[in-house]
């Protein structure tokens, strides 16, 4: 079954690199970087991914103006483009548009993750 799952992983794979666009997906840097010339801690450099995705709206029947709101939009990714799964600190940039992550919806079948579907908000 797990040979299934991973076809079916690299089917999505394919279909999102052929019709979707390149996107970015930011989460941020580990840790904090000290800085001894002035004792003082900042955060560490965002992390970048850069994998392609499709945009898509969400149905009239799934807006109910809190969870999800009307201007919110999917993002469907393939599992296998991603390191990890986006979480609520990570932002996808689109363009010139940076949109937060609200809620990730794993589709993984087994052990084999085929599709992030997250739920955006600018």
């Amino acid at each position: 079954m797990t040979e299934f799952y991973e076809n079916m992983a690299k089917t999505a794979l394919k279909q999102i690199a052929d019709k979707g666009r390149e996107i970015t997906v930011r989460r941020p840097g580990e840790g904090q970087v000290y800085d001894p010339s002035n004792d003082t801690f900042t955060a560490a450099t965002p992390v970048d991914e850069t994998v392609k995705a499709l945009f898509t709206n969400f149905s009239k029947n799934d807006v109910d103006g809190e969870k999800i709101k009307r201007t919110d939009k999917r993002v469907l990714i393939a599992g296998a483009s991603l390191d990890m799964a986006p979480d609520t600190d990570h932002k996808i940039i689109d363009g010139g548009v940076t949109y937060n992550v609200i809620n990730t919806d794993v589709v993984q079948p087994g052990d084999t993750v085929l599709l992030y579907m997250v739920q955006v908000r600018k």
